[in-house]
């Protein structure tokens, strides 16, 4: 969420919340922690692997001669692997993830999405750094051509091979699983003691994540890496440009116990998870790019992560790892129970419970009637619903100021000299005929923890991404392209303010508060904005039904 949209909702809460406030107080004569230690070492392995120097004073790299393959193909091959939610392509060249497009996600052309930026390194590389070994220089041996997996054949296996010295086995397994966007990756390394691969070894995803939006700029500013070090979720997102240099880079390693790591886009995540046993640090190294198109200029950024893994002071190494390469949706990510589901976007903390409300409510609903915008109105009559006891105390608390307005006028001129015992007095009318002046208040606050959860969720959640409803409104996720909405919802909004604001001094509000409300709401989602429309058609239902049923009673004033 950027800054200018921060703003305008604490503008748009503070409004919504202390308006009502205001007009009962003009009407009633009130007066107005880091869980590891960052090394400041730079880490090469992601963007342009290079050796590391040994970094440990108890770790020295033997001097030896370069590896030699052994009985390894001469030309790189690809494997395709289809499933019913992705394909991925897999190269012999180092046995890496070349490729990966999601089968149920757009981009706006209508193209399937590749995970993969352009032009992009290779993922799921392993090297070791003390050695100076990067199997990504090596072709391995692929045991099939093609895979695909469906209902019939629930799993998969592919296998790469690399011989190393003759005796020196590297072997990278993978598993592929139907309808499940998480792949197995199973490494075995013979040979240890003859290899001498140093204390330490990287499992990368090099390429980061491609950018899908046609918002650019709200889509870079979503890219960020995470890991989940002990029970704290680390971030990583800060660029910072070299003197002399026009790119940006952003370096980090951080060491310690190391559950996952993972890489994301607005709506898209890769992410490695170790299996067999936590990882011992989080490197994340990426670039930032601004190239001059036209009379533009073009932002691109790349963010890699690696999991850092010991080496066992054994012959054999076996590790194992899941691969998470899909949508960031809480739903799937919940169900790993290992805490991906924190990197969800569901608003601060105190809002989080309420958004993760508002979006089981939804996609239950989604489930029955498939049509978010449907869903957004069937919800927007719910809330109405529910609230309803609360609205009629609030109109009650309205009605009954304006019976007792008279009384306070009297005493506005009776103590006109005298502020403080004007205040008493009022008080005392106040409790005299019951009148809170905080009850037009209390429905619209406790209101406002839901308006903050579903703008969250308009805005990040891959549920209302390219979501239509009708005609024009072709993703709830995005603004009104051409602002039709939110005149609706200024309309509506005047029409409210002309029925309920009685007092010749506060007629000005009439036209500025939607003119307020349509200059915010014009950039907001779609959703959010079909939201606060069918709010107000429902308050204005809610409340002619209310007046239809009370009538004020005149209080007589004293002579």
């Amino acid at each position: 969420m950027d800054r200018r949209t921060i703003i305008a909702f604490i503008l748009i809460g503070l409004v919504i919340v202390f308006y009502p406030l205001y007009l009962e107080l003009i009407t009633g004569g009130k007066k107005a922690k880091a869980p590891t230690e960052v090394k400041k070492e730079a880490v090469d392995t992601l963007v342009s692997p290079q050796v590391v120097e040994p970094s440990r004073p108890d770790v020295i790299a033997k001097e030896k001669e370069p590896f030699v393959p052994a009985d390894t193909v001469a030309v790189e091959k690809l494997v395709k692997v289809e499933t019913d939610l992705y394909q991925a392509f897999f190269s012999t060249k180092g046995g890496n993830l070349k490729g990966f497009v999601l089968k149920h996600y757009h981009y706006s052309n209508g193209d399937k999405i590749e995970v993969f930026p352009e032009e992009a390194p290779y993922a799921l590389g392993l090297e070791f750094p003390l050695s100076g070994l990067n199997l990504n220089d090596f072709n391995f041996q692929v045991d099939k051509e093609n895979i695909s997996v469906d209902e019939r054949t629930s799993s998969a296996a592919l296998t790469f091979t690399l011989v190393l010295d003759g005796d020196n086995i590297i072997t990278k397994r993978y598993l592929f699983h139907y309808n499940r966007y998480d792949f197995d990756l199973h490494i075995e390394i013979q040979g240890l003691r003859n290899l001498n691969l140093g204390r330490q070894y990287l499992l990368s995803w090099e390429p980061g994540i491609g950018i899908t939006e046609t918002n650019r700029k709200e889509d870079l500013g979503y890219f960020e890496a995470y890991s989940l070090m002990g029970k704290d979720l680390v971030k990583e997102k800060k660029f910072s440009t070299p003197e002399g240099s026009d790119v940006g880079i952003i370096k980090e390693e951080r060491s310690g116990d190391t559950k996952w790591v993972a890489t994301r886009s607005k709506y898209f995540l890769a992410s490695l998870i170790p299996l067999s046993r936590n990882g011992a640090g989080f490197l994340v190294e990426g670039i930032q790019t601004k190239t001059p198109v036209d009379d533009i200029i073009l932002e691109d950024k790349r963010i890699g992560v690696a999991v850092e893994m010991m080496i066992p002071a054994q012959d054999v190494l076996q590790d194992s790892f899941m691969v998470y390469v899909g949508p960031i949706d809480y739903r799937i990510l919940k169900s790993y129970d290992i805490g991906l589901d924190r990197i969800v976007n569901l608003g601060w903390k105190y809002i989080r419970p309420f958004s993760i409300f508002v979006l089981w409510i939804f996609v239950n609903l989604f489930k029955i009637i498939a049509n978010y915008g449907v869903v957004i109105i069937i919800f927007t009559g719910l809330m109405k619903v529910i609230f309803h006891p609360l609205t009629h105390k609030s109109v009650k608390a309205q009605t009954k100021m304006q019976e007792v307005q008279p009384l306070i006028n009297e005493l506005r001129e009776k103590y006109k000299k005298d502020p403080q015992r004007l205040n008493r007095e009022v008080m005392k009318l106040y409790k005299e005929y019951g009148v809170n002046p905080f009850g037009g208040c209390l429905p619209l606050l406790l209101q406002m923890p839901l308006f903050w959860a579903l703008f969250t969720i308009c805005k990040s959640t891959i549920e209302l991404r390219q979501a239509s409803f009708v005609f024009w409104l072709n993703d709830l996720s995005q603004m009104d392209p051409y602002r039709i909405l939110p005149i609706i919802m200024a309309a509506t909004m005047f029409w409210q303010q002309k029925i309920t604001i009685k007092d010749p001094k506060q007629k000005a509000m009439v036209y500025f508060m939607p003119v307020l409300f349509f200059f915010f709401f014009q950039s907001f989602p779609a959703g959010l904005t079909l939201y606060w429309t069918f709010f107000n058609i429902f308050s204005l239902i809610e409340q002619y039904y209310i007046k239809g049923r009370s009538t004020p009673q005149p209080v007589v004033v004293s002579k």
